[in-house]
């Protein structure tokens, strides 16, 4: 996260002395280079050209606009180095230099300057004009062919991984023309191309640099359709090699990852699919001949496959053969995870009958495999199935579904020409129909394997999310099936513990497919009947002792019903459920609380609430004669306090685990009631009004487990803290204003939280502390107005301690001058009201006097209309713009302030 308090120092540096510094650099290594430094000793040139080199790439890698987060993101953009630095790059002999030095510096220096080249190729290629950015991409492709025709330093490992991360760099900065205008063009793709299938082949020379080489060659082949005929040609040649280079490399993989016990690149599945990806655009270049090329290596091998299953049929399952299936097997999921890729890269406007043709060739020859696979788990269950082929399946089949199921196919596409030829398979709703099954099996099959129950439920909901599959799939027999038995006897991963995050996507997914038709009540009903008889039985359970017997029950209905409450949109289909669940199952939520309050089980009723009560689409504007938003506002009431007291009157805790015991629990009590006073379906007015304690005991309880915690400790855990802040930009909306009275205490915490807020670095955090004291100051401003001023407790509270506006404007006022935030907006909301009520404070600063007048041109100080913010924003972004060009520096305070007025 960018520290905004510190980026001006950052800019002022990087304009007055990072660029002199960077040329010293350059001046060390070629005087290095030209052995101009005398040195006693080896030690000590080595030493120089370290420190050279780290100097040189820390200058390159300076944050220079303010964007880059860490320097683990380095690798995502071009490096915008201010205009000050172009001659320095269009310097004829600054490319040559770098170059060589890698060729004359020995290792481990060499990787160094390597990591140097990837910088300078990273440079921002609008930092030359046309000239004389040809002539740097001239030398940096000389450079390249220099070092791959003697194979330069190649054979270190390091020296290698870096070249392919300068390839990627260099592709990324500068287009295909570009570079396919040189005259030395076609030798230098082909000497890139040979190193690239050597690479994909020494797979155990440097595993983690095949990802550069894809990035390389994706970003090569993405441009062709912009590229000249010649150049075209060129490079859809080169993919053809390139696809079987990889794809018979990641198959000379497998035996020795299984015998070597190596790290398996199936084991990660993000950097996997990355790789997947850009293949998949490179050998779409040529589809023809890629897939051709894929469907030779596949076919031996399934044969194979088909030949280990009949011995281990007839003659058993040894040792030997047992490990002959393993290698088999991971083959094939390597296979399956590339056809899925090339099926997953199709573009629809740019595909054509003959494409999807290939398409269809290669899913006939994956669907084939998985029913053979499917005989033989039939046959053995999931000890003699391979949990890396089932990912692979669901992986293809997420592809298929992307590219072939759902609103944007064609129904009528020529891959089901192909799939009809094979299976019978004649439209998307019969493999649909399929896939379902699939889904099925697997949570049957492998209900104890967690990673493939959440694979296979998340395909079972992406297919629940398209307007038209849900549609399609709601009108399956295997998902009638489904919705007619979806509990734990039939399906049992539902009884599993591994399995407990998966049960709210699988009851999500449900929701969708039963809601996607408008008139399902009969249905509705008939769907929760086995909640319903699980809400009987823990009825009966008459006391708390009771409920504490198994947590398991109370644990998995909450999480399937928060699931299953998570995608409802509709107000008719919210009031289905609201019906069904209040007030005839809320009491069970109640004594579960109660008997689990002080265990993190709590967590789960508290979330489910969470879900319960929050308004989203507008889904629960219940009817003007119903009672039920304040009736739903009394269990909030009752939630918040059953909870609230038991945490607060539990024994402290570790600090390693105060967030899990304590806090996370309060942030969910304080996303509860952030979610019911902004909801809008509750008049809290009426409360009062009738003598009913609800929101007071639920304001009380809030305030009780906001002074329990330290402000240290709400400010540093991420989730507490957004928590938090978003309840009180609700509260001080409103709400807080509507009390009759409040706490000393309570109040004088939230004044130092808002300060708090404005120097936090997370921009939301600072936007509502924001938000909130525009609330007060505008509350204030419009009391301070009317002719009879209101004795509110709120004004009486700023004149009995009158440090508190000044602070907050100082707070607001140093966030402005000293510190470069984007949100310069929302920080002037609040500062325009704090000036309003802080009028003499511009007269006490003298020196400043002049540039403050024109902070408030035009600006009224009697009101705080859209006109007059928006005016007043406009002239502050002037004020900024005036101090930096008068080169104005202003000292922040050198304490914390704040600090002092409201204790540690």
């Amino acid at each position: 996260m960018v520290d905004f308090s510190t980026r001006g120092v950052a800019v002022a540096f990087r304009d007055n002395q990072l660029l002199e510094i960077f040329k010293t650099g350059y001046n060390i290594l070629r005087e290095l280079l030209n052995r101009q430094v005398p040195f006693n000793k080896s030690e000590q040139e080595n030493r120089m050209k370290e420190m050279a080199l780290s100097l040189f790439r820390n200058c390159l890698t300076f944050d220079f606009i303010g964007t880059t987060p860490d320097e683990s993101g380095e690798d995502a953009g071009s490096i915008q180095v201010p205009s000050a630095w172009k001659a320095v790059f269009e310097d004829g002999t600054f490319l040559q230099t770098i170059f060589d030095c890698y060729r004359e510096f020995g290792s481990p220096h060499s990787a160094k300057v390597m990591e140097c080249l990837v910088q300078v190729a990273s440079v921002r290629r609008s930092l030359f004009n046309e000239e004389e950015r040809s002539k740097f991409i001239v030398q940096m492709m000389t450079g390249i062919r220099d070092i791959l025709v003697v194979s330069q330093g190649m054979e270190d490992p390091n020296n290698y991984h870096e070249f392919c991360r300068m390839l990627a760099r260099f592709r990324s900065t500068y287009q295909l023309n570009e570079i396919a205008e040189k005259t030395n063009y076609v030798e230098w793709i082909e000497l890139v191309a040979t190193f690239s299938v050597k690479g994909f082949s020494a797979w155990q020379w440097a595993p983690n640099s095949t990802q550069y080489l894809l990035t390389f060659w994706s970003k090569m082949v993405s441009a062709l359709s912009h590229a000249r005929p010649a150049s075209a040609s060129k490079l859809e040649t080169i993919t053809i090699e390139l696809t079987r280079a990889y794809a018979s490399s990641r198959i000379a993989s497998v035996q020795p990852t299984l015998e070597q016990a190596m790290d398996d690149p199936l084991d990660n599945e993000d950097a996997l699919l990355e790789s997947l990806e850009m293949l998949a655009n490179v050998a779409r270049c040529k589809y023809d001949d890629s897939a051709a090329c894929v469907i030779s290596i596949f076919d031996p091998i399934a044969v194979q496959y088909r030949e280990l299953i009949t011995r281990a049929t007839n003659g058993g399952l040894d040792a030997n053969l047992k490990k002959l299936m393993a290698v088999t097997e991971q083959k094939l999921a390597w296979l399956v995870y590339i056809i899925g890729a090339f099926i997953g890269g199709r573009t629809a406007y740019l595909s054509s009958d003959d494409l999807d043709g290939l398409d269809g060739e290669l899913t006939a020859k994956a669907l084939h495999l998985m029913n053979v696979n499917q005989v033989w788990l039939s046959q053995r269950g999931p000890s003699g199935g391979c949990e890396k082929l089932e990912s692979a399946f669901l992986f293809f089949f997420q592809q298929f579904r992307k590219s072939y199921v759902g609103d944007s196919s064609q129904k009528s596409s020529a891959v089901y020409s192909k799939l009809s030829e094979a299976f019978g398979l004649n439209d998307q709703n019969m493999v649909l129909s399929l896939i379902v099954q699939k889904i099925v099996t697997n949570l049957t099959i492998w209900s104890q394997d967690s990673s493939i129950i959440s694979k296979s439920l998340r395909l079972f909901n992406d297919l629940a999310n398209g307007y038209s599959s849900v549609k399609q799939l709601r009108k399956l027999d295997t998902t009638q099936y489904i919705m007619q038995n979806h509990g734990s006897k039939q399906f049992p991963f539902l009884e599993g513990g591994d399995n407990v995050a998966s049960r709210m996507t699988y009851y999500s997914a449900l929701a969708k497919v039963l809601f996607a038709e408008d008139s399902v009540e009969r249905e509705f009903y008939e769907f929760m009947k086995p909640f319903e008889a699980t809400f009987v039985e823990l009825a009966t359970l008459r006391s708390i002792e009771a409920f504490r017997q198994d947590p398991r029950i109370l644990q998995g209905i909450f999480k399937d019903l928060r699931g299953f409450i998570t995608p409802i949109q509709s107000k008719k289909n919210y009031m289905a459920f609201f019906d069904w669940f209040y007030p005839d199952r809320m009491p069970v939520l109640i004594h579960g609380l109660q008997a689990w309050g002080d265990d993190r089980l709590a967590i789960t009723l508290l979330k489910f609430f969470a879900e319960l009560v929050h308004n989203k689409s507008q889904r629960l504007n219940f009817e003007i004669s119903s009672p039920n938003g304040i009736l739903l506002f009394r269990e909030t009431s009752k939630v918040l306090t059953t909870y609230g007291h038991i945490l607060l009157n539990r024994p402290a805790t570790s600090i390693s685990d105060k967030y899990a015991d304590k806090y996370k629990g309060i942030s969910v009590c304080f996303t509860i009631l952030t979610r019911t006073l902004s909801g809008r379906y509750v008049n809290f007015g009426v409360f009062p009004l009738y003598g009913d304690k609800a929101l007071d005991h639920a304001l009380e309880i809030f305030f009780q487990m906001m002074l329990s915690i330290p402000m240290g400790d709400m400010m540093s855990f991420p989730k507490l803290t957004r928590a938090f802040f978003g309840l009180l930009d609700v509260f001080t909306n409103e709400h807080m204003m509507a009390m009759p009275s409040m706490n000393a205490d309570v109040f004088l915490y939230l004044m130092r939280a808002l300060a708090e807020g404005v120097k936090s670095v997370d921009t939301n955090i600072c936007s509502q502390a924001c938000s909130c004291i525009d609330h007060l100051c505008t509350f204030v401003v419009q009391q301070s107005e009317k002719e009879r001023p209101s004795s509110h407790w709120l004004l009486s509270f700023l004149n009995s301690s009158p440090g508190i506006l000044p602070l907050l404007f100082s707070t607001v006022f140093n966030t402005v001058l000293f510190e470069d935030r984007p949100i310069q907006w929302s920080l002037s909301r609040p500062l325009l009201g704090l000036m309003l009520l802080n009028r003499k404070l511009p007269e006490r600063r003298e020196f400043l006097h002049k540039s403050l007048e024109t902070l408030m041109e035009e600006v009224e100080w009697t009101n705080l209309s859209a006109k007059n913010r928006d005016r007043f924003t406009q002239n502050l972004a002037v004020f900024r713009r005036e101090l930096n060009a008068a080169n104005v520096s202003l000292i922040p305070p050198a304490v914390e302030y704040g600090a002092g007025m409201f204790g540690n």
